[in-house]
């Protein structure tokens, strides 16, 4: 085994040495505890093993005892929970310092990682990681669960042959109109947000396949692509197999030669297996590597850059910049998403808008804009969504970034942050304002509620505990749980429609939506007088009923819609005891007040019914929230006290801190202690949220495709 200088010389086992990897203190101690905790799961369901046969270890020290004999000593409730595991093998690992500073916590780094044996990933404050690791690290110790019986793994276990799991290739449907139909389910969904693809000569295309003609490989690619995520959404939508893998193993049989060199229709190629790794889980793709790879090659063609008027056709110019934003409108999501530094700075680039017309008048002579309110073209959404990225853009600089000093050959720094604040607040609901609306009932109706997700995640990204504004003022959550609300709302009216794209973006989103209604309800400064209650029940049923719908495909949402139901009913079953103390204190009960009319409220509770909770809180029989029914079950909790007691414990306080820095003292409690025994951690959650970011790139290569 490789050795220091030191350890070789004093002739001692060398303790960590040979790798490159922060290996933490306690990381022995939990490979034995992982290990006893496989151990008693061996014992439980598989008796017949004897667990003594197999290799034998020296424990660190003479009076440490096995990880197994500790096992059968221990109780259930002091069963060590495991690390939590990755699909892909590797277990997720957070590292933060240790000095439990404001500054520090809003500032996080996170080091993930997700493949046994790979280098740590980075992961910013942007990303919602530690947001959400502090408020469920908060609400962890109020949330007791008992512990259910753990189903037999062996039980209604089918051996399935090999074979039957390789994805063959898909040929072209035989009728060429059921190839347009699940092209039209392409560019009615994601073309309106990424045209990318001039749609005529796609058809065109087609049709030349259709005839016999060879079109190359890079045309047969974006084909076949093309119908793997057009079958991907209609089988969702009609719950019924469309072949989507099949026809993304038929494109995979042709990419050799269309990345040996950058190329225009090679980033078109990359953009669309972004497309289908954003929707389909098993494309075994990672969506951060091939957005670099996008980028690298948009650079170097110089997308970001208007070039000379003779050097291409206005068609050729105008594909050009649509192909530039899209890759653009990626960076900042992405970027955002994960809290990673931005690819492509907005003073590199020209930055001008395509033209708002549709595909087939891009080739005519004189193509113009259309500006008429009524006419919208198939560009329209995407150039105001392009719009939004800007101020994406600027947000993620402004709020998100690592240090507060400039160089002296940059920009001066921001004289007025809470100005620029009110400035960027007031730009986004403008941009609100002029969002373009399709007529109700038509195919792209559903591309309005897109908008106003988005409009509301960026108003929450201001607005949230961030690296500059550390405790939100009162007015602040206000608005935050209201956007939240109106977010979870959008996401289920898409749902109940059948028109929501089941995307592991989306399922991050939904997450952190409830998670800010957690905090805005939880901290001191809070805002739970003024919750109508029945309404904030309903926002976390239909967001537990999404998640239980996400599943199906995405089977991360399952594990945050078990986090979300414990720690809902837990935040349901504050209110009636708010009530009782405040029966209590004053010593009588206030008649019930009459319904409340259906208007907006102003935490974004729309039509409220006429037993809605007023907002004194003030009942004369409170609500039964311990029969709360959620997605996974029922969670009926007893009351608590608040997690936030004062204005410091918003953010800073030891206890809370330690729950998610590793700190010593009572909270360095483990997820079994904190959410119940077996409740998956926060890392775990968090970890399935943006797995599909991570895959190493390269796996599309040696997918399991049967030529």
């Amino acid at each position: 085994m490789p050795a220091c200088g030191a350890c070789r010389k004093a002739g001692a086992n060398c303790v960590g040495g040979g790798t490159s990897r922060d290996i933490p203190r306690s990381y022995v101690h939990d490979l034995e505890a992982r290990v006893a905790w496989l151990e008693s799961i061996v014992r439980e369901h598989a008796p017949s093993v004897d667990l003594s046969s197999g290799p034998h270890y020296q424990s660190l020290s003479s009076g440490r005892t096995p990880p197994g004999q500790r096992a059968n000593e221990s109780t259930s409730s002091s069963l060590p929970q495991p690390p939590p595991h990755h699909p892909d093998g590797g277990t997720y690992e957070a590292y933060s310092p240790e000095d439990d500073s404001l500054s520090d916590i809003t500032h996080q780094i996170g080091l993930v990682s997700v493949t046994t044996g790979a280098d740590l990933r980075y992961l910013g404050p942007s990303s919602g990681l530690f947001f959400t690791k502090f408020v469920l690290a908060g609400l962890g110790p109020r949330v007791r669960v008992e512990k259910q019986n753990s189903p037999d793994p062996t039980k209604d276990c089918l051996s399935i042959p090999a074979d039957l799991l390789v994805v063959r290739p898909q040929e072209l449907p035989s009728d060429q109109r059921h190839a347009r139909w699940l092209s039209q389910a392409y560019f009615e969904t994601v073309h309106l947000q990424f045209p990318f693809l001039h749609e005529p000569t796609f058809l065109g295309i087609l049709d030349r396949l259709y005839d016999g003609v060879d079109v190359g490989p890079a045309c047969e690619f974006q084909v076949f692509m093309v119908l793997a995520i057009g079958a991907t959404i209609l089988a969702r939508r009609a719950k019924i197999p469309l072949c989507a893998e099949g026809y993304c193993a038929s494109a995979m049989t042709r990419l050799e030669g269309i990345f040996q060199r950058a190329s225009f229709t090679g980033v078109q190629c990359v953009l669309l297996l972004q497309m289908y790794a954003m929707n389909n889980p098993s494309s075994g793709l990672s969506l951060w590597s091939l957005h670099y790879h996008c980028l690298a090659w948009t650079i170097e063609l110089g997308l970001q850059r208007n070039a000379p008027g003779n050097t291409f056709s206005l068609p050729q110019q105008e594909m050009r910049t649509r192909v530039f934003w899209c890759v653009y409108t990626i960076d900042r999501a992405l970027c955002t998403l994960m809290g990673r530094p931005l690819g492509l700075m907005d003073e590199q680039c020209d930055l001008r808008l395509p033209l708002d017309i549709n595909d087939e008048d891009l080739d005519s002579s004189h193509p113009q804009s259309v500006h008429s309110d009524t006419s919208l073209t198939t560009m329209s959404t995407a150039i105001h969504l392009y719009k939004l990225a800007r101020l994406n853009s600027e947000i993620k600089a402004v709020l998100y970034c690592t240090g507060r000093t400039h160089a002296p050959y940059t920009a001066p720094a921001m004289a007025d942050i809470v100005r620029w604040k009110e400035d960027i607040l007031n730009r986004l609901r403008q941009w609100k304002v002029e969002i373009p609306r399709h007529p109700q009932g038509s195919e792209r109706y559903c591309v309005n509620h897109l908008c106003e997700i988005k409009y509301h995640e960026l108003i929450m990204l201001v607005l949230r505990p961030n690296p500059v504004f550390q405790h939100p003022t009162k007015d602040a959550l206000r608005e935050c749980f209201a956007s939240a609300m109106r977010c979870n709302n959008l996401y289920y009216e898409l749902y109940a429609s059948n028109t929501l794209h089941y995307s592991w973006i989306s399922v991050h989103s939904l997450f952190l939506c409830v998670i800010t209604m957690f905090y805005c309800v939880w901290t001191s400064q809070g805002i739970a007088d003024e919750v109508d209650v029945d309404g904030l029940t309903r926002a976390l049923k239909s967001t537990s009923d999404i998640l239980s719908a996400t599943g199906e495909y995405w089977p991360e949402a399952r594990r945050s819609r078990d986090v979300l139901d414990r720690i809902a009913a837990a935040t349901m079953s504050r209110f009636p005891m708010r009530v009782s103390e405040t029966t209590r204190q004053s010593g009588k009960v206030n008649p019930r007040p009459p319904p409340t009319p259906p208007v907006s409220s102003n935490l974004g509770i729309l039509d409220p019914p006429p037993t809605a909770v007023p907002q004194n809180m003030n009942l004369v029989t409170p609500p039964d929230f311990q029969a709360l029914q959620f997605g996974n079950g029922d969670f009926g909790m007893g009351h608590m006290s608040p997690v936030y007691e004062t204005q410091a414990d918003a953010f800073t306080t030891t206890d809370m801190l330690s729950y998610f820095m590793g700190s010593g003292g009572d909270g360095t409690a483990n997820n079994a202690q904190i959410m119940g025994e077996y409740y998956p951690s926060v890392d775990d959650v968090m970890q399935n949220f943006l797995g599909d970011g991570f895959r190493d790139f390269g796996q599309y290569q040696g997918m399991n495709v049967m030529v």
